[in-house]
């Protein structure tokens, strides 16, 4: 326990569930500023949509990074670090399953056309800015190792961006990322 936070250790803070609905609504927000931005966007995922048929690789990277390797990394104390446990973009309530998750998934949904845009727009322009992107999630509480495996897949995002534009690289995340919430719903039926 390194800080106290009002009284309270930090890490219970963090994990305090005032503290990752507050969180939630901070990143709900900051998409909602943009709303006058939705019909552009909407624009400009049809305009990338023929990149969309790449999203498959990338969502494959991750299926197969999902069954092959995560349950020996996951076991990693230091790769399996997380300020959350999970992605705060599936709601504050994502530890909860089903009925956790599938109330914001318009919310997520409306995110994405925002979000997805941003950061094809600032994070697809070098090499660099790829690798800050992928460990900016870390703030969204993903765990480290998954951080780690947004590497390559944004590497792939780049390479689209840089053979046909941003609205291309757009079009391919925001299918990835609905690939992503389909596979998330189809595990949580089970």
């Amino acid at each position: 326990m390194f800080v106290d936070f009002f009284g309270y250790p930090i890490n219970f803070a963090l994990n305090s569930q005032e503290f990752v609905v507050g969180y939630y609504i901070f990143t709900v927000a900051s998409s909602l500023l943009l709303i006058k931005e939705t019909k552009k966007r909407i624009h400009d995922l049809r305009i990338g949509i023929k990149s969309a048929v790449y999203a498959p690789i990338a969502f494959g990277i991750l299926a197969g990074y999902l069954f092959t390797l995560y349950p020996f990394v996951d076991k990693i104390p230091i790769l399996n670090w997380s300020w959350l446990g999970y992605n705060i973009a599936f709601g504050p309530f994502a530890t909860q399953g089903f009925w956790g998750v599938v109330p914001f998934i318009p919310i997520l949904l409306y995110m994405f056309i925002h979000i997805n845009h941003v950061e094809e727009l600032y994070f697809r322009k070098s090499k660099k800015m790829v690798l800050v992107w992928a460990f900016t999630h870390l703030a969204m509480g993903i765990k480290l190792h998954m951080a780690l495996l947004l590497v390559p897949i944004g590497f792939l995002f780049k390479y689209v961006y840089d053979k046909k534009g941003l609205n291309h690289s757009y079009a391919m995340h925001f299918t990835t990322n609905i690939m992503v919430v389909i596979a998330l719903l189809f595990s949580l039926f089970r």
